[in-house]
């Protein structure tokens, strides 16, 4: 007959009083440990695992996502003082193209979106001042999508346009770069920015374009008065991708014919870099042309007499007035100028002399030996053994003229080559382990995160059963536990089956004895099942 749950919880209470004070409270926290233990494996098993949505936003755009992301009833998280905003890890690409579809994240600064919203009775100062922080925002967001710019602000001051010329002030813009961590900005790409800027805005020069890393550094418009660029940087890297040109050049011609790794060559470089200017003008004597000619030729003649005699009152009262006579001869005028300018030819010429010519060369290259197989030892000792070789003199000075050919030596202008013969160090070849397999394998383990969730949760219970559970209840199940009924309601193992049957057997004698007892005093045996019954 089985038994009832009155039965149980009454077989309980009596198991727990056998038990000493250290198993009621092993028992105790034992059940509490497994509960919580289950709880906690299968809530975190049931739980989403989270992962970063977008990193290091600004207030603004946080604020606008986390809006987004409570109309879609999405759960999410906030880390790094809310920088950073972690949700679900199977929602994070829906939810990113969903918010990519509506413009966020922004970026840092107000762009062109400032205009969806326009207002009545916007005056049009207004709407300079929005537009020119439109034209900030969008300038800072294009900067930050270089690689190297973690975050960027940019400063533009638009003068008022002014009636006349030269009252006219040119426009100026300023940017602030914060780079990334281990990151730098070459010069090309700095000069990048300051056109990007200034192509951008109306009547801004480059020259006006001021850029300054987080730290300060002046990165860019440090031009002079006379708008002439310091080429101290471009000059150091010109010169060094001139260095490096030439050891690649000759590296690899030694490369191929004494081998991989057998030289070592290094090349010093002394370039010029002052700008010259040249204008020459030259006259040529024996080049003569006709410039300009002006010709004039003047002539005259008359019939007529002249008149003559003394001029004057005299003349003309005295009685005996002499008569003026015409000549009887006419008379005749002629004149003739000529004027011619020659111009006499020349040449001008203006060069302007390469910056960056080579003034002095050095190379120094080592070379290594060679190598041949020797034997050590005689016997079972005997160890095979490389030994050096050096090279000769005539190999080391084919090998000079060879570098001599590669790197155009001058000796006029003062070049040195050193060509030298030494033992290289080649250290012991150690086997390196391929990380791309552990790569592999940890990218694998990532994909399938969920089923290892509950791979987890099995193995947690299996091994607290097996470890934890299984020995403390053997151990408290050392007490006299076989009186409580409970027992052998519940399932039996083989061995304790085979035990119970093997300890009736044992048993059977005994009871054998005590039949055979009652049946001899059948009043006294009576008497004594009468007190029982009493008892109970």
């Amino acid at each position: 007959m089985g038994l009832t749950v009155k039965d149980i919880f009454i077989q309980l209470s009596r198991i727990l009083k056998r038990l000493s004070p250290a198993k009621k409270i092993t028992l105790a926290v034992l059940i509490v440990a497994s509960i919580a233990g289950i709880i906690t494996m299968v809530s975190w098993s049931g739980s989403s695992e989270y992962a970063p949505l977008f990193t290091k936003l600004t207030a603004e755009d946080a604020a606008e996502i986390l809006a987004r992301l409570r109309e879609q009833k999405i759960p999410y998280q906030l880390n790094n003082n809310g920088s950073t905003i972690e949700i679900p890890r199977e929602k994070i690409y829906e939810t990113r193209l969903n918010l990519a579809s509506e413009g966020l994240p922004r970026g840092s600064g107000i762009g062109f979106e400032v205009f969806d919203q326009t207002k009545l009775g916007m005056t049009e100062f207004v709407q300079n001042i929005n537009y020119q922080r439109a034209l900030q925002g969008e300038l800072s967001r294009t900067i930050n999508g270089l690689q190297e710019v973690e975050s960027s602000r940019v400063h533009i001051v638009m003068p008022k346009r002014s009636l006349f010329i030269e009252d006219q002030q040119p426009a100026t813009a300023s940017v602030i770069l914060k780079l990334r961590p281990g990151r730098f900005l070459s010069d090309d790409q700095v000069r990048g920015i300051v056109h990007l800027v200034s192509a951008s805005v109306p009547n801004l020069k480059t020259e006006n374009v001021t850029v300054v890393d987080g730290n300060g550094h002046l990165l860019a418009g440090d031009e002079d008065a006379d708008g002439v660029r310091k080429y101290t940087s471009e000059q150091l890297e010109f010169q060094q991708r001139r260095e490096k040109s030439l050891e690649a050049s000759v590296r690899s011609m030694l490369e191929k014919a004494l081998g991989k790794g057998k030289a070592v060559v290094r090349v010093a470089c002394e370039i010029d870099f002052m700008r010259q200017e040249e204008t020459e003008e030259k006259y040529l004597a024996d080049n003569q042309v006709v410039r300009s000619e002006q010709l004039s030729n003047e002539q005259s003649s008359s019939s007529k007499g002249i008149p003559a005699g003394v001029p004057g009152l005299a003349a003309n009262v005295t009685a005996n007035t002499r008569q003026n006579k015409a000549g009887g001869q006419s008379n005749g005028y002629s004149k003739n100028d000529q004027t011619r300018n020659y111009e006499i030819g020349k040449v001008v010429s203006r060069r302007v002399l390469p910056i960056g010519k080579l003034k002095r060369l050095s190379v120094a290259v080592i070379v290594d030996g060679t190598y041949k197989k020797v034997i050590e030892g005689e016997g079972q000792e005997a160890v095979e053994k490389l030994q050096y070789v050096p090279r000769s003199q005539e190999e080391l000075q084919q090998i000079e003229k060879l570098v001599k050919s590669a790197v155009n030596f001058d000796p006029a202008r003062g070049d040195r080559i050193e060509v030298t013969n030494m033992e290289f160090y080649n250290e012991p070849s150690r086997p390196e382990q391929s990380p791309s397999a552990v790569k592999v394998w940890l990218a694998a383990l990532m994909n399938h995160a969920g089923l290892l969730k509950y791979l987890a949760v099995a193995l947690f219970i299996l091994l607290s059963f097996f470890m934890v559970i299984k020995p403390l209840v053997g151990w408290l199940a050392t007490s006299a536990w076989e009186e409580a009924e409970l027992l052998e309601q519940l399932p039996k193992t083989i061995a304790e089956l085979e035990s119970q049957y093997a300890g009736n057997e044992l048993q059977q004698p005994v009871v054998a004895k005590a039949a055979e007892i009652i049946s001899k005093d059948q009043q006294q045996a009576l008497q004594l099942m009468q007190k029982w019954i009493a008892d109970q």
